[in-house]
């Protein structure tokens, strides 16, 4: 290779190593602004429960307080309506002493008099019998004895009263009063804390809820950032790669892993003229793939290329010349498989394609000996290494329909899925006391089924998570739609669109501009041609035959730049229509990438980060063998009361989640790079209602 060649390949290698490195330099820096902003949506959104419970709270301590001042408001009624009554109790009971007192004293008097009045009575009516004044002592004395009988009366009534008036537990109420005053002086400075406290645990969750959404917003800025970055490597090594290296790619297959399609444009000819098999001048001959692990790219030259061609000793791709402009070449690898004279395809190692294995593919061109020696130049052409590639076998994910989230009822439950139960209850005991117990209570809460293509040759556990509604999903700057730039970016969306429509419609808007004033000036040019006309035609005087053929001359002229006025409009209004549903067509392209709705879970989660979730933040589904078919794998898994989400929270009673299934390969240590784990269908999963 003589030195420009040389110089050239390394310029345009070193171009796109560096462009390469950036980009896997750039995506670990998305990867970590990725699960930057999961931890702090997992902030937030523990911030918002945290707030909704202290609102809850809240409530019930207002409801609590609100009632303990009502309560406290009647105590200090009733203890000053206590107070009151025991001490016109105790005036009562001294009155009542005194007043019995004096009718003790007053009916003994009384008595006496009656004594006094019987002796009288009694000396008349021996002394002088029925005289006038036998008469009046007779009628005084009865008088007096129904005197004393009343005041006995009176006297023991009063004493009576004086009794109950000293019998009224007006104390004792007072004192039973006092003491519930103190009690609810308690209860009210208890509720009174408890409010404060509820009011203060609002305030502190409001201030870190607004904290925790500032660092999300910033981490979701920082990962636009880092994003739009990332992008535009990626599509400066796209642009490079597809100027400077034939546009060489690898696809890899979603169907059969053992399959890859190499994806590359032809070297143009120096002498186009229409299609290469047809083109006695094009200058490849034949163009070959040749598969390298990716550590040994570096020192992988067309040396090495061509000794592999002389050799003949690894299985390398031959590519006819073809009648497009673009080769794409699918590539089976037979894999520890023979099939007849297709041989398994090897790298340049001649070792075979394995999964899990990190490749890359160079193309080399070799060029035609009339064309070598007309430019008397003797190399082949061997491109720079494409973007590293790996065969996996993709697991699939569970279908987002079929799962199902229901309450636990032992009584519904047929007796496997009752030993299953039991089967995960004995587990949750063996890792918190270390022992199972067959007689164990189930206190499961909710229970989880879900389907899978039955697949005994996979080892695959079914991690089952669930991820909490978000209840301000809407206020966050990117949406989970958005962030689908690891799967499929906007920018290539956009750059696809620019590409296709904007020389178009610019090459439109040019041609109208052009029209437009080609237009004016044969309006103008007919304009003085009609003048001429009409002047010619106003003259009364004898026209000579001159006058006549320049008359004939401009009626021909006339027709002439009316036909092409005419067609030139018509060619105008139609590229006009035409500019014009272009570029409503690419407005409504952008719009409906622009267009974005919250989808779930409302938060960034996808299979990097599910991949990351902690061990005591997923359950493990159980194959419910009752219910599997031999084409369907029927799973169940059982949710507790202490099940938690997948940031690690406790399931909260009255909230919705999400429930999805991680597909995770459990293949030995050594065989884990060879499978690509699945996330369950989100978008096609309902909600419950734990």
């Amino acid at each position: 290779m003589n030195s420009y060649n040389e110089n050239l390949h390394s310029a345009i290698v070193n171009s796109l190593q560096s462009l390469d490195i950036e980009e896997q330099d750039l995506n670990s820096q998305v990867n970590a602004a990725m699960f930057t902003l999961y931890h702090a949506e997992g902030a937030t959104i523990a911030a918002e429960q945290n707030l909704a419970a202290a609102t809850d709270a809240y409530k019930s301590k207002t409801a609590t307080q609100n009632q303990a001042i009502k309560d406290n408001n009647v105590l200090v009624n009733l203890l000053g309506t206590a107070t009151q009554a025991s001490q016109f109790v105790k005036q009562s009971t001294t009155n009542m002493a005194v007043s019995a007192s004096n009718v003790q004293i007053a009916t003994n008097a009384i008595v006496r008099l009656a004594g006094d009045m019987g002796g009288i009575y009694s000396i008349l009516n021996a002394a002088d019998f029925d005289s006038s004044i036998y008469m009046l002592a007779k009628e005084a004395s009865k008088l007096i004895n129904e005197t004393a009988y009343d005041a006995e009366v009176t006297s023991q009534t009063a004493m009576e009263a004086s009794t109950l008036t000293a019998e009224v537990s007006a104390s004792t109420v007072l004192d039973m009063a006092k003491a519930t005053s103190g009690l609810m002086s308690s209860v009210l400075k208890i509720t009174t804390a408890d409010f404060n406290t509820a009011t203060q645990n609002i305030v502190t969750d409001s201030t870190a809820m607004a904290a925790v959404r500032s660092t999300e917003k910033l981490d979701e800025g920082a990962l636009e950032i880092i994003n739009i970055s990332y992008n535009a490597t990626k599509s400066a090594y796209a642009l490079t790669n597809k100027e400077l290296n034939l546009n060489l790619n690898v696809k890899t297959s979603t169907d059969n892993p053992l399959s890859f399609t190499v994806n590359f444009d032809l070297i143009e000819s120096p002498f186009p003229s229409g299609k290469t098999d047809e083109n006695p001048m094009y200058p490849v001959e034949k163009y070959y793939i040749m598969v390298v692990k990716d550590d040994k790219k570096q020192t992988f030259s067309i040396s090495n290329a061509e000794n592999i061609l002389l050799l003949g000793n690894s299985e390398i791709i031959n590519v006819e010349p073809v009648s497009t402009s673009t080769v794409s070449q699918p590539v089976d690898v037979y894999y520890n498989i023979k099939d007849g004279d297709k041989p398994t395809v090897t790298d340049s190692d001649n070792k075979a394609i394995e999964l899990g294995e990190n490749y890359v593919v160079f193309v080399m061109a070799i060029f035609t000996d009339d064309y070598k020696r007309k430019t008397n130049c003797y190399d082949d052409y061997l491109s720079a290494p494409s973007q590293v590639f790996t065969l996996t076998t993709a697991l699939q994910p569970v279908v987002g329909e079929t799962i199902k989230v229901v309450a636990f009822d032992d009584k519904k439950l047929a007796d496997n899925e009752r030993n299953l139960a039991l089967a995960a209850k004995n587990d949750q005991l063996k890792n918190s006391i270390g022992k199972a117990d067959d007689n164990a209570t189930v206190d499961f809460t909710h229970v989880m089924t879900f389907e899978t293509d039955e697949n005994p040759n996979l080892q695959v556990e079914y991690r089952c998570m669930f991820l909490p509604a978000s209840a301000n999903a809407s206020d966050r700057l990117l949406t989970v739609k958005s962030l689908n730039f690891l799967v499929k970016s906007e920018l290539p969306l956009l750059e696809d669109i620019t590409i296709a429509l904007d020389p178009v419609i610019a090459g439109l808007e040019e041609e109208n501009y052009t029209n437009e004033l080609k237009i004016g000036l044969l309006e103008t040019e007919l304009s003085e041609l009609n003048e001429q006309l009409t002047a010619t035609a106003k003259k009364d005087a004898l026209v000579s035959d001159e006058d006549v053929e320049k008359q004939k001359m401009l009626t021909t002229n006339q027709k002439t730049l009316t036909s092409q006025l005419k067609d030139l409009q018509k060619s105008h209004d139609a590229n006009v229509k035409q500019f014009q549903k272009l570029t409503a067509q690419k407005d409504k392209m952008t719009q409906s990438i622009a267009e974005e709705t919250v989808a779930k879970p409302g938060f960034l989660f996808n299979l990097p980060i599910a991949e990351q979730v902690y061990a005591d933040s997923y359950i493990i589904a159980r194959k419910d063998k009752d219910k599997t078919t031999a084409n369907t794998a029927a799973w169940i898994a059982f949710i507790g009361p202490d099940a938690t989400d997948n940031f690690g929270n406790r399931l909260i009673e009255g909230d919705e989640y999400l429930p999805v299934v991680l597909s995770y390969s459990t293949a030995a240590a050594e065989n884990a790079g060879d499978f690509v784990n699945a996330l369950s269908e989100m978008d096609k999963t309902e909600y419950f209602k734990y």
